[in-house]
Protein backbone atom coordinates (compact mmCIF):
# COMPACT_ATOMS: atom_id res chain seq x y z
CA UNK A 1 0.00 0.00 0.00
CA UNK A 2 1.13 3.65 -0.78
CA UNK A 3 2.56 5.26 2.79
CA UNK A 4 1.20 8.69 3.26
CA UNK A 5 3.11 11.69 1.47
CA UNK A 6 3.00 13.17 4.84
CA UNK A 7 6.60 12.42 5.89
CA UNK A 8 7.53 13.05 2.09
CA UNK A 9 9.41 16.77 1.55
CA UNK A 10 6.85 19.16 0.43
CA UNK A 11 6.44 19.61 -3.17
CA UNK A 12 4.44 21.38 -5.97
CA UNK A 13 0.51 20.12 -6.51
CA UNK A 14 0.96 20.11 -10.05
CA UNK A 15 3.20 18.08 -12.17
CA UNK A 16 4.28 20.31 -14.82
CA UNK A 17 3.07 19.43 -18.12
CA UNK A 18 6.20 19.36 -20.10
CA UNK A 19 9.09 17.27 -20.37
CA UNK A 20 11.13 16.33 -17.58
CA UNK A 21 14.80 18.02 -17.92
CA UNK A 22 17.28 15.12 -17.80
CA UNK A 23 20.86 16.21 -17.72
CA UNK A 24 23.42 15.14 -20.79
CA UNK A 25 24.68 12.61 -18.13
CA UNK A 26 21.79 11.48 -16.74
CA UNK A 27 21.23 7.69 -17.24
CA UNK A 28 18.45 5.12 -16.51
CA UNK A 29 21.54 3.57 -13.71
CA UNK A 30 22.79 6.71 -12.14
CA UNK A 31 18.85 8.38 -11.30
CA UNK A 32 15.47 7.29 -9.76
CA UNK A 33 12.82 6.17 -11.58
CA UNK A 34 9.49 4.77 -11.30
CA UNK A 35 8.04 1.91 -12.94
CA UNK A 36 4.41 2.02 -13.42
CA UNK A 37 1.46 -0.32 -14.61
CA UNK A 38 -2.30 -0.43 -14.33
CA UNK A 39 -4.99 -3.11 -13.82
CA UNK A 40 -8.30 -1.79 -15.13
CA UNK A 41 -12.03 -2.32 -15.73
CA UNK A 42 -11.83 -2.58 -19.36
CA UNK A 43 -9.84 -1.47 -22.17
CA UNK A 44 -10.94 2.48 -22.88
CA UNK A 45 -8.01 4.81 -21.57
CA UNK A 46 -11.15 7.62 -21.68
CA UNK A 47 -13.96 5.38 -19.54
CA UNK A 48 -12.59 2.69 -17.57
CA UNK A 49 -10.91 2.96 -14.39
CA UNK A 50 -8.12 1.73 -12.31
CA UNK A 51 -8.63 -1.48 -10.67
CA UNK A 52 -5.15 -1.69 -9.24
CA UNK A 53 -1.56 0.52 -9.40
CA UNK A 54 1.72 -1.37 -9.49
CA UNK A 55 4.65 0.80 -8.69
CA UNK A 56 8.54 -0.10 -8.76
CA UNK A 57 10.78 2.62 -7.59
CA UNK A 58 14.37 2.39 -8.89
CA UNK A 59 17.70 3.61 -7.51
CA UNK A 60 21.12 2.94 -9.05
CA UNK A 61 19.52 0.67 -11.97
CA UNK A 62 18.35 -1.47 -8.90
CA UNK A 63 15.25 -1.96 -7.45
CA UNK A 64 14.48 -0.34 -4.17
CA UNK A 65 11.00 -0.03 -3.33
CA UNK A 66 7.72 -1.87 -4.74
CA UNK A 67 4.45 -0.85 -4.09
CA UNK A 68 0.54 -2.31 -4.95
CA UNK A 69 -2.72 -0.72 -4.05
CA UNK A 70 -6.33 -1.87 -5.32
CA UNK A 71 -8.65 0.58 -5.75
CA UNK A 72 -12.85 0.73 -5.72
CA UNK A 73 -13.64 2.05 -9.31
CA UNK A 74 -17.16 3.40 -8.23
CA UNK A 75 -18.61 1.08 -10.65
CA UNK A 76 -18.79 -2.69 -11.26
CA UNK A 77 -16.05 -4.62 -12.34
CA UNK A 78 -16.84 -6.60 -15.89
CA UNK A 79 -16.58 -10.58 -16.04
CA UNK A 80 -14.22 -9.99 -19.18
CA UNK A 81 -11.92 -7.74 -16.88
CA UNK A 82 -11.81 -10.30 -13.82
CA UNK A 83 -11.19 -12.85 -15.82
CA UNK A 84 -7.86 -11.36 -17.51
CA UNK A 85 -6.99 -9.92 -13.94
CA UNK A 86 -8.41 -12.10 -11.31
CA UNK A 87 -9.76 -8.72 -9.40
CA UNK A 88 -13.78 -9.19 -8.79
CA UNK A 89 -16.28 -6.67 -6.99
CA UNK A 90 -15.90 -8.51 -3.83
CA UNK A 91 -11.50 -7.73 -3.53
CA UNK A 92 -12.10 -4.03 -4.06
CA UNK A 93 -15.93 -3.52 -2.06
CA UNK A 94 -13.87 -1.86 0.92
CA UNK A 95 -10.73 -0.30 -1.04
CA UNK A 96 -10.66 3.33 -0.97
CA UNK A 97 -11.42 5.32 -4.64
CA UNK A 98 -8.60 6.84 -6.77
CA UNK A 99 -9.87 10.23 -5.56
CA UNK A 100 -8.57 9.54 -1.88
CA UNK A 101 -4.81 8.63 -2.65
CA UNK A 102 -3.94 11.38 -5.39
CA UNK A 103 -2.06 12.75 -2.57
CA UNK A 104 -0.16 9.85 -1.72
CA UNK A 105 0.25 8.61 -5.54
CA UNK A 106 2.01 12.44 -7.07
CA UNK A 107 4.90 12.20 -4.74
CA UNK A 108 5.88 9.05 -6.40
CA UNK A 109 5.96 11.13 -9.76
CA UNK A 110 7.51 14.61 -8.86
CA UNK A 111 10.64 13.83 -6.91
CA UNK A 112 9.04 14.16 -3.59
CA UNK A 113 9.58 10.61 -2.49
CA UNK A 114 13.16 10.32 -4.74
CA UNK A 115 15.14 13.17 -2.20
CA UNK A 116 13.46 15.63 -4.13
CA UNK A 117 14.86 14.52 -7.47
CA UNK A 118 12.83 13.85 -10.27
CA UNK A 119 12.31 10.79 -11.23
CA UNK A 120 12.03 9.04 -15.27
CA UNK A 121 9.14 7.78 -15.75
CA UNK A 122 8.33 4.16 -17.04
CA UNK A 123 5.78 1.66 -18.42
CA UNK A 124 4.85 -0.62 -20.99
CA UNK A 125 2.18 0.23 -23.57
CA UNK A 126 2.01 3.66 -21.30
CA UNK A 127 2.08 6.22 -23.56
CA UNK A 128 -1.33 4.62 -25.17
CA UNK A 129 -3.28 3.56 -22.29
CA UNK A 130 -1.63 3.32 -18.85
CA UNK A 131 -1.16 6.99 -18.51
CA UNK A 132 -4.26 8.53 -20.45
CA UNK A 133 -6.14 6.77 -17.97
CA UNK A 134 -4.37 7.73 -14.97
CA UNK A 135 -4.53 11.74 -16.34
CA UNK A 136 -8.43 10.69 -16.54
CA UNK A 137 -8.57 9.27 -13.55
CA UNK A 138 -6.75 12.79 -12.22
CA UNK A 139 -9.06 14.93 -14.07
CA UNK A 140 -12.41 12.98 -12.58
CA UNK A 141 -10.68 13.24 -8.68
CA UNK A 142 -10.64 17.11 -9.49
CA UNK A 143 -6.61 17.14 -9.41
CA UNK A 144 -4.87 19.89 -11.38
CA UNK A 145 -2.10 17.38 -12.10
CA UNK A 146 -1.37 15.65 -15.10
CA UNK A 147 1.52 13.58 -16.58
CA UNK A 148 2.41 14.79 -19.53
CA UNK A 149 3.26 11.75 -22.57
CA UNK A 150 6.54 13.14 -23.19
CA UNK A 151 7.78 12.59 -19.64
CA UNK A 152 7.34 8.88 -20.23
CA UNK A 153 9.45 6.44 -21.93
CA UNK A 154 7.99 3.25 -23.13
CA UNK A 155 9.94 0.30 -23.61
CA UNK A 156 7.19 -0.91 -25.89
CA UNK A 157 8.08 2.10 -28.87
CA UNK A 158 11.68 0.34 -29.02
CA UNK A 159 10.29 -3.65 -28.99
CA UNK A 160 7.69 -2.73 -31.80
CA UNK A 161 10.69 -1.16 -33.68
CA UNK A 162 13.64 -3.61 -33.22
CA UNK A 163 11.83 -6.86 -32.34
CA UNK A 164 9.20 -6.21 -35.36
CA UNK A 165 9.38 -10.11 -36.41
CA UNK A 166 8.42 -11.03 -33.28
CA UNK A 167 4.20 -12.30 -33.98
CA UNK A 168 3.09 -10.69 -30.72
CA UNK A 169 5.12 -7.50 -28.74
CA UNK A 170 2.56 -7.64 -26.04
CA UNK A 171 4.64 -7.56 -22.48
CA UNK A 172 3.49 -11.08 -22.28
CA UNK A 173 4.91 -12.33 -25.07
CA UNK A 174 8.15 -10.22 -25.05
CA UNK A 175 9.08 -11.39 -21.58
CA UNK A 176 8.41 -14.98 -22.59
CA UNK A 177 10.99 -14.36 -25.70
CA UNK A 178 13.47 -13.18 -23.05
CA UNK A 179 12.52 -15.71 -20.89
CA UNK A 180 12.01 -12.60 -18.00
CA UNK A 181 9.63 -14.01 -15.10
CA UNK A 182 6.56 -11.94 -15.07
CA UNK A 183 4.50 -9.94 -17.59
CA UNK A 184 2.07 -13.20 -17.70
CA UNK A 185 0.05 -12.64 -14.31
CA UNK A 186 -1.99 -9.50 -15.15
CA UNK A 187 -1.25 -8.15 -11.86
CA UNK A 188 -0.12 -4.33 -11.76
CA UNK A 189 2.87 -4.85 -9.79
CA UNK A 190 3.75 -8.02 -11.58
CA UNK A 191 4.03 -6.24 -14.96
CA UNK A 192 5.80 -3.59 -12.99
CA UNK A 193 8.64 -5.94 -12.09
CA UNK A 194 8.91 -7.59 -15.74
CA UNK A 195 8.87 -4.51 -17.51
CA UNK A 196 11.74 -3.03 -15.27
CA UNK A 197 13.81 -6.13 -16.33
CA UNK A 198 12.65 -5.67 -19.58
CA UNK A 199 14.01 -1.81 -19.70
CA UNK A 200 17.71 -2.80 -18.41
CA UNK A 201 17.40 -5.68 -21.15
CA UNK A 202 17.41 -3.49 -24.35
CA UNK A 203 19.54 -1.10 -22.63
CA UNK A 204 22.45 -4.13 -21.90
CA UNK A 205 21.63 -5.33 -25.82
CA UNK A 206 21.74 -1.68 -26.97
CA UNK A 207 18.54 -1.64 -28.10
CA UNK A 208 17.66 1.46 -26.49
CA UNK A 209 20.43 4.07 -24.87
CA UNK A 210 20.98 4.29 -21.22
CA UNK A 211 20.98 8.06 -21.22
CA UNK A 212 17.51 8.85 -20.56
CA UNK A 213 17.87 12.13 -23.14
CA UNK A 214 18.72 10.31 -25.80
CA UNK A 215 15.88 7.76 -25.14
CA UNK A 216 13.49 10.39 -25.28
CA UNK A 217 14.92 11.43 -28.63
CA UNK A 218 14.89 7.69 -30.04
CA UNK A 219 11.53 6.93 -28.68
CA UNK A 220 9.98 10.75 -30.86
CA UNK A 221 11.90 9.10 -34.04
CA UNK A 222 10.93 5.86 -33.90
CA UNK A 223 7.31 6.77 -33.01
CA UNK A 224 7.49 8.69 -36.25
CA UNK A 225 8.63 6.15 -38.11
CA UNK A 226 6.38 3.55 -37.26
CA UNK A 227 3.35 5.78 -37.88
CA UNK A 228 4.50 6.33 -41.49
CA UNK A 229 5.24 2.89 -41.69
CA UNK A 230 1.68 1.92 -40.76
CA UNK A 231 0.14 4.81 -42.60
CA UNK A 232 1.57 3.09 -45.52
CA UNK A 233 1.75 -1.12 -44.70
CA UNK A 234 -1.02 -1.31 -42.30
CA UNK A 235 0.74 -4.68 -40.38
CA UNK A 236 0.87 -6.00 -43.90
CA UNK A 237 4.38 -5.19 -44.40
CA UNK A 238 7.97 -3.79 -42.68
CA UNK A 239 11.06 -2.46 -43.71
CA UNK A 240 14.12 -4.35 -42.47
CA UNK A 241 15.53 -2.33 -39.88
CA UNK A 242 19.30 -3.01 -41.23
CA UNK A 243 19.03 -2.93 -44.51
CA UNK A 244 14.86 -1.69 -45.36
CA UNK A 245 14.44 -4.76 -47.24
CA UNK A 246 10.30 -5.14 -47.40
CA UNK A 247 9.51 -8.33 -45.47
CA UNK A 248 5.66 -9.58 -44.63
CA UNK A 249 4.46 -8.15 -41.16
CA UNK A 250 2.00 -10.73 -40.51
CA UNK A 251 0.76 -14.12 -40.73
CA UNK A 252 2.40 -17.37 -40.85
CA UNK A 253 5.74 -15.87 -42.91
CA UNK A 254 6.56 -13.05 -40.49
CA UNK A 255 9.57 -11.44 -40.72
CA UNK A 256 10.34 -13.23 -44.52
CA UNK A 257 12.11 -10.77 -47.25
CA UNK A 258 8.76 -9.95 -49.42
CA UNK A 259 11.14 -11.22 -52.16
CA UNK A 260 11.24 -14.44 -51.35
CA UNK A 261 7.66 -15.17 -50.46
CA UNK A 262 5.81 -17.13 -52.41
CA UNK A 263 3.75 -16.03 -55.53
CA UNK A 264 0.71 -18.06 -54.92
CA UNK A 265 1.05 -17.64 -51.09
CA UNK A 266 0.79 -14.02 -52.01
CA UNK A 267 -2.21 -14.79 -54.29
CA UNK A 268 -3.99 -16.48 -51.84
CA UNK A 269 -4.22 -12.92 -49.53
CA UNK A 270 -4.52 -10.82 -51.99
CA UNK A 271 -8.15 -12.73 -53.01
CA UNK A 272 -8.92 -13.46 -48.97
CA UNK A 273 -8.71 -9.87 -47.86
CA UNK A 274 -10.09 -7.42 -50.50
CA UNK A 275 -9.26 -4.24 -48.02
CA UNK A 276 -5.79 -4.35 -48.36
CA UNK A 277 -3.81 -0.93 -48.39
CA UNK A 278 -2.99 -0.01 -51.80
CA UNK A 279 0.87 0.29 -51.45
CA UNK A 280 0.53 -3.39 -49.68
CA UNK A 281 -1.76 -4.53 -52.70
CA UNK A 282 0.49 -2.93 -55.27
CA UNK A 283 3.63 -4.35 -53.51
CA UNK A 284 1.59 -7.78 -53.55
CA UNK A 285 0.78 -7.42 -57.01
CA UNK A 286 4.07 -7.30 -58.36
CA UNK A 287 5.87 -9.64 -56.12
CA UNK A 288 2.56 -12.53 -57.87
CA UNK A 289 3.42 -11.78 -60.96
CA UNK A 290 6.85 -13.12 -60.81
CA UNK A 291 7.96 -16.86 -61.37
CA UNK A 292 5.90 -19.29 -58.97
CA UNK A 293 8.96 -21.10 -58.12
CA UNK A 294 9.21 -21.03 -54.19
CA UNK A 295 10.66 -22.95 -51.50
CA UNK A 296 8.57 -26.16 -50.23
CA UNK A 297 8.53 -24.68 -46.49
CA UNK A 298 6.78 -21.14 -48.18
CA UNK A 299 4.32 -23.53 -50.27
CA UNK A 300 3.57 -26.09 -47.18
CA UNK A 301 2.56 -22.21 -45.55
CA UNK A 302 0.60 -20.82 -48.10
CA UNK A 303 -1.25 -24.05 -47.68
CA UNK A 304 -1.70 -23.85 -44.14
CA UNK A 305 -3.04 -20.39 -43.86
CA UNK A 306 -5.29 -21.11 -47.03
CA UNK A 307 -6.82 -23.82 -44.47
CA UNK A 308 -7.82 -21.49 -42.34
Amino acid sequence: MLPAAVAAPPGPEVVHDIACAFGGSDTFHSRPGLILDTETTGVSAESDRVVELGAVAYAAGQPALERRMRLQPGCPIPAGATAVHGISDDDVRDKPRFAEIVDRFLPYLDGRMHQGVEPWLVGYNAIAFDIPLLNAELARAGSRARIPLSRVIDPMVFVRWHLRHLRSRSLENICRHYDIPGGRAHSALDDARATGTLLFRLIHDGLMPDRISEAYGQQLLLGQRLQRESEAYAYWLYHDRSDGTLRLGAGSLIGTPLAQASPDYLRSLLAKIPDLPDQVRSEFLARAGQSSRRPAVQRDAAASDNRR
